[in-house]
């Protein structure tokens, strides 16, 4: 392996400072303001870091991309609550719909995608670089362990099964190298939680 590039050492540093803060004080935003200040006072172009719209993708991508994902999700949660504890499915919106939304989307979703696919996975491709082609783009093991480190970071306000979001990770990452931008990634970090929230309520266990 090559040596760690300064980057990559940077953001390995900021990853615990910022966690400690955004867990400390119950402020997920801090996931997006730390590396945003850091950046700005470096004087570093925020479009290397995804801090742009960049290519969302058509419609046809995306609506190919949440039938196969969150389709995917949706069965599977349901043929396991349905087979494991006899649970059946009513269809059960969260009252606060809208402020779930905002907080998934915006607090949660653009604050945590900005940090681990915008600046930490960037900084990671510094040391690793992108050798290897996914899905019609560039990655590299900077994914991989930023998706590994989101997962990781998500066990200290939950217990070992939170690991699991590493794998939505390793979606949101490829869809930060797909768009070269974090907007795509973070709606559909919100999308994922929004629906993990009615399928949760939907499935009822007797």
């Amino acid at each position: 392996m090559s040596r760690l590039h300064p980057r990559t050492i940077e953001a390995l540093v900021l990853l615990p400072a910022t966690l400690v803060l955004a867990v400390g004080i119950g402020a997920p935003t801090l996931w997006l303001l730390v590396p945003f200040v850091w950046i700005t006072s470096q004087r570093r172009p925020y479009e290397e870091y995804g801090l742009c719209l960049g290519k969302p993708g058509s419609l046809g991508f995306h609506a190919l991309v949440v039938t196969t994902i969150f389709g995917g999700y949706a069965l599977l949660h349901y043929g396991f609550t349905r087979i494991a504890f006899g649970a059946h499915f009513e269809p059960t919106l969260n009252p606060n719909l809208l402020q779930l939304a905002i907080t998934h989307i915006v607090v949660i979703g653009l604050s945590e995608e900005v940090f681990f696919r915008g600046y930490l996975q960037t900084e990671l491709d510094k040391t690793f670089g992108k050798p290897y082609r996914l899905l019609g783009v560039q990655v590299g093991w900077g994914l991989i362990l930023a998706s590994l480190l989101f997962g990781l970071c998500h066990v200290i306000t939950g217990d070992w099964g939170r690991v699991r979001v590493a794998f939505f990770g390793l979606f949101a990452g490829w869809l930060r190298a797909r768009t070269g931008g974090v907007v795509v990634p973070a709606l559909y970090h919100g999308f994922a939680n929004i629906l993990y929230d009615f399928m949760r309520r939907s499935m009822i266990i007797p």
